[in-house]
């Protein structure tokens, strides 16, 4: 039967999971190894979708802002949307974005250079974390990244600071802990915090350190000293950034952003959930971390890992032992892509290989299996809800609504 338009929505809104009723999003709260939403155990299960505030992949229509050097451009609220639908679709609870938070050092990022704030970088910005709020995802939002890419990072703050350093030439220079350590740059790096946190979102009229939708932040993405695994961001650093971001904003959680566990930075008081990243997923590392942490009276969470790559079972002991150690708030595979919105003939390519592009009819069997196998995995974290390993995976709609249906 050949349905008109409005009868085809009719069906579709009441067959898809992107239109169960979502309810105004609570805080989330942290007793002990336990996060919390309205005194329920609650878990964040989701993808890293570092692309939100500003993007690498796309080149954009003549005329709209792009800055070649670092083929940086602004994502459209299409492909914004459509990454809400598809955690969501997923059986997700919320997204780790880079983005949200680390936007410094070239023409298009919230600050272009240090202390001069680019309001029009906030647009993609506000746009997630509205749209995140609709469809009931809660956001983990990094504040500086360890590397030297096209979105910025520490390298910024330090040349700004007056060391000329770059990762290329300078990742293993000692002078790299001066971002730690110097006390203008660290100044500096809190009045960058500040322009974040404080930041008022022009679609709900909430500051970001209102709005219970960003539920966290991170004091960064995979930090380091100046030798590879080193996790030698300072614990002193540490304890003042998570000082600082819970001054502005209390009731946010802060992740403790190091690459790794530190032992030395487990008696943080103001550090409420400690992470790691698996490449490649490796399960004995996995519960050595948890153990560390679940000692330390707070939660684990696995940050990143290579949802592609390496043994499928593997990857389901993996889950399994996330699944079953209640001191795992959750994990965030790596990364999340969709199609190039409003182009919905068009899927969004990155160059890592580990690009999950939901509902892409290119994927290959293995792809897609995992992909099940991973949305198996979050409704069970989620909703505690079992389904079939092999369950066909829900359609998202290109593209997505914007408005999806609440309570």
């Amino acid at each position: 039967m050949k349905l008109t338009p409005i009868l085809l929505y009719s069906a579709y809104a009441l067959a898809s999971p992107l239109h169960r009723r979502v309810a105004k999003l609570s805080p989330v709260t942290r007793n002990g190894t336990n996060l919390l939403v309205d005194g329920k155990v609650w878990k964040m299960v989701g993808s890293n979708v570092y692309w939100l505030g500003l993007d690498e992949n796309v080149i954009p229509p003549e005329g709209e802002p792009f800055y070649a050097p670092t083929n940086a451009s602004y994502p459209t609220k299409e492909r914004i949307t459509e990454a809400m639908a598809t955690v969501r679709a997923l059986g997700g609870t919320m997204i780790r974005g880079h983005t949200l938070g680390v936007s410094t050092g070239n023409p298009l990022s919230v600050w272009p250079e240090a202390r001069v704030i680019n309001e029009e970088a906030f647009n993609s910005i506000d746009w997630a974390v509205y749209q995140a709020g609709l469809y009931g995802i809660r956001l983990l939002v990094p504040l500086v990244d360890n590397y030297d890419y096209y979105h910025g990072g520490k390298y910024n703050f330090l040349r700004w600071g007056g060391f000329d350093l770059n990762m290329q030439r300078d990742e293993n220079n000692p002078l790299v802990q001066q971002f730690y350590t110097n006390s203008t740059i660290v100044d500096m790096f809190k009045d960058y915090i500040k322009t974040i946190i404080t930041h008022r979102n022009q679609y709900t009229n909430l500051t970001f350190a209102e709005d219970p939708t960003i539920f966290a932040y991170e004091t960064g993405n995979e930090l380091l000293g100046p030798v590879w695994g080193d996790m030698d961001s300072p614990a002193d650093w540490v304890r003042e950034i998570a000082q600082y971001v819970k001054s502005l904003a209390p009731q946010k959680l802060v992740v403790d952003g190091t690459y790794g566990v530190n032992k030395t930075h487990l008696g943080i008081e103001e550090v409420d959930i400690f992470s790691d990243h698996m490449y490649p997923v490796n399960t004995t590392k996995l519960q050595e971390d948890i153990e560390l942490v679940e000692a330390a009276g707070k939660p684990f969470f696995t940050g990143e890992y290579d949802w592609v790559g390496g043994d499928t079972d593997n990857l389901q002991s993996m889950f399994k032992v996330i699944e079953e150690s209640p001191a795992v708030a959750g994990d965030t595979f790596w990364s999340q892509f969709g199609h190039n919105a409003p182009d919905c003939n068009k899927y969004v390519n990155h160059s890592d290989g580990l690009a999950l592009q939901y509902g892409n009819p290119g994927n290959t069997a293995n792809q897609n299996s995992r992909i099940q196998l991973i949305r198996q995995h979050f409704l069970a974290m989620s909703q505690n809800e079992e389904i079939a390993p092999d369950e066909p995976l829900p359609a998202v709609p290109c593209p997505a609504p914007t408005s999806p249906l609440r309570r």
